[in-house]
Parts: C-alpha cells; sequence; structure tokens
C-alpha cells in the first residue's frame, strides 16, 4: 500500500474506530451490571469490576491528573496528534462533515439537502447525548424511559444539553473551538520545542512554487537539487505576504520546486490554513493536507513527503533528540503523580 493510501485510510477508520468505541462503552457487561457507571444518583462509580465509592473521589481525581500528565507528555514527544485524531470534538466534526458531503453528493444544492443534513446531524446528537448521559446512569432503563417520553427533568436537561453541545460544536463552530474555546490549545507552546514534531512544508524542495507543463519531473529528476534555507524562507514570506513583499515573478519550469500550487492542501485542512506559510499554533498535526499533497505529488508524477508530521529539527537535517529539559520535567511530574495515586490506592485499600 501507498503513502497516500495508507495514511487516508488511517484518516478514515481511527475515528469510525473511536466513534464505535464510544458507542458501545455504555452497553458493555461486567458481572451482571454495566461495565462503565458513573452513578451520581447511588454515588457509585463502576469500571470493568472496579468500584469507586465517595471517600475514594480523591482516587479517581489523581487516576484524572495522571492521564492529563500523559497526554501533556505525548503531546511534548509527538505533537498535536491528540488533537488532528482523537479529541472528542475533531472526531465529531470529521463524522458531521462525512454527513454534509454525502448529503451534498446526493441531493446537491436542493431545498432537501440542508434539511436532510440537519435531520441526521440531530439524530447523531441526540444519540450521542444519550450515550454519554448513558454513562452517568443506566443505560437499558435511560432509553426505555425516552423511548416513553418520560425523562425525568435532570436527564432531559443533560440529555438537551449535550445533544445541542454536539449539533453546534461539530455542526457549526468546529474549527473556532479549537481556535478559540478549547484551553488545551493555549498550552501548546508550553509542551512543545524544535525537537516535537509537526505539520511542516519542505520548502527547499517546493519553492517556488506554481503550476508547470505535466512530464517535467521532480526536482532531484531535473537536477536542480534544494534551494537554500534562506532563499526558501523568503520564497514562502513573499507568498504568504504579497501586500508587503509584492508579487513573486514567474519562472521557467526548470526551475519551479515540487510545488505545483494546486491549493489541495489548504482545501483539506479542516482548520482553513495554508501549511506552506510555515508553522502555525492552530494546526491541529491531523494530516490532511499531508495526504491531499501525496495524492496531488502522485497524479502528477512526484514525489511523495513534501508534506511531513516531522520536528523543525529533523527538516533542518538535525538528529532526533528524545531527551530533552522538558521530557524529563514531564516524565518526573508523570512519575511523582502516578507515584501519588498508587500510594493512595495502598493506603485506601
Amino acid at each position: 500500500m501507498n503513502r497516500p493510501a495508507l495514511l487516508s485510510r488511517i484518516r478514515t477508520w481511527l475515528p469510525v474506530g473511536l466513534l464505535v468505541g464510544f458507542h458501545v462503552l455504555p452497553w458493555l457487561r461486567w458481572d451482571g451490571r454495566q461495565a462503565v457507571l458513573l452513578d451520581l444518583v447511588e454515588r457509585r462509580f463502576d469500571v470493568f469490576g472496579l468500584t469507586l465509592w465517595p471517600s475514594q473521589a480523591g482516587l479517581l481525581l489523581g487516576v484524572m491528573a495522571v492521564l492529563a500528565t500523559m497526554l501533556a507528555l505525548f503531546t511534548h514527544l509527538a505533537g498535536r496528534l491528540w488533537c488532528g485524531h482523537a479529541c472528542p470534538q475533531t472526531v465529531w466534526s470529521t463524522l458531521f462533515s462525512w454527513v454534509e458531503r454525502g448529503t451534498r453528493r446526493l441531493l446537491g444544492h436542493s431545498r432537501a439537502e440542508p434539511v436532510a443534513r440537519h435531520a441526521l446531524w440531530i439524530g447523531i446528537a441526540l444519540w450521542t447525548a444519550l450515550s454519554f448521559v448513558g454513562l452517568f446512569t443506566p443505560l437499558q432503563p435511560l432509553l426505555a424511559r425516552a423511548a416513553a417520553l418520560r425523562l425525568g427533568g435532570f436527564e432531559s436537561f443533560w440529555v438537551a444539553f449535550y445533544a445541542v453541545a454536539t449539533w453546534g460544536n461539530a455542526g457549526f463552530l468546529r474549527r473556532h473551538v479549537c481556535r478559540l474555546l478549547c484551553p488545551f490549545a493555549r498550552l501548546q507552546p508550553l509542551l512543545c520545542d524544535g525537537h516535537t514534531p509537526r505539520m511542516l512544508y519542505h520548502a527547499p524542495r517546493g519553492e517556488p512554487r506554481g503550476p508547470r507543463r505535466p512530464g517535467g519531473g521532480s526536482i532531484a529528476q531535473r537536477g536542480r537539487g534544494l534551494l537554500d534555507a534562506g532563499t526558501a524562507q523568503d520564497y514562502v514570506f513573499r507568498w504568504a505576504h504579497p501586500q508587503l513583499a509584492g508579487p513573486m515573478p514567474r519562472f521557467a519550469d526548470d526551475r519551479l520546486g515540487d510545488c505545483t500550487d494546486c491549493r489541495h492542501c489548504v482545501q483539506a485542512c479542516p482548520m482553513a490554513l495554508d501549511v506552506r506559510d510555515g508553522p502555525q499554533a492552530d494546526c491541529l498535526d491531523c494530516g490532511a493536507c499531508a495526504v491531499a499533497c501525496d495524492q496531488s505529488q502522485q497524479a502528477a508524477g512526484l514525489s511523495h513527503g513534501l508534506i511531513q508530521h516531522i520536528s523543525p529539527r529533523r527538516l533542518a537535517g538535525d538528529r532526533a533528540q528524545w531527551i530533552r529539559p522538558r521530557t524529563l520535567a514531564l516524565s518526573g511530574l508523570l512519575s511523582l503523580v502516578l507515584g501519588l495515586v498508587l500510594l493512595g490506592a495502598a493506603l485506601a485499600g
């Protein structure tokens, strides 16, 4: 399987797997009870045979602290892969965009299209809300009461709240949630450094960009070689800021880089970013731009990898460095929090 096909399958099946896992989780049984049930009425938390009572709430908070620290360390080492592939906002936005593309493909721009799209969105949002509330109250009785329209006030409020939140966030806000509302996105600069991977465009290979006649070959095939970093970044700046730098000159086909300026990477980006403008704080590392670019390069007879998930230092030719000051700090914090949780569990037992 070639690289574009592999990346495309990962970006398709990972959200599907996460969605299936979320909706299956409330249905799992363990010793005759719901396997995962954070029962607020009975003040009893069941997690695959482990039962926690209110006096053990500190243990649950400790586990959440461990998971949060693990996410911070993972982001430091691997970039925003959580944001781009596993965050609920990303997963449900992907699902809603699939529905939108499907209704537009089937119904075009007819008046029925928005009606069908929103009907499906609302149905997904309601089922998501019921599945989520089903983690806090037994799911099967909840569904029976919902089918009979006999939900209590508490349940009705939270089902409606999560349904509206899902419909609004995944259907309308989408990128604005990540850009403006998510607190974790604000922490990214503190967690990342020059060795943290991110989606990057290889400007020395791609610049100067532009359309060309087919069959010209890549820069390697033409013997042009890579541009020096300064010249490549100058082209990037001039493309990104034409009002400041003036229009770009036209280049002969044999002087062009491998970027054909098809803009497929921009069209594929859920945040509407142009990865060729350089590292950007709003990038989710979802890889949509890399998939689109690889497919475009393959169609043009050029090699893959013009856009990669790679650290700036690696892209510049430096060796990967896994142990850095922030790595040690986050690892130490994780060890401390994990040790406190284990100590608390031992004392409670």
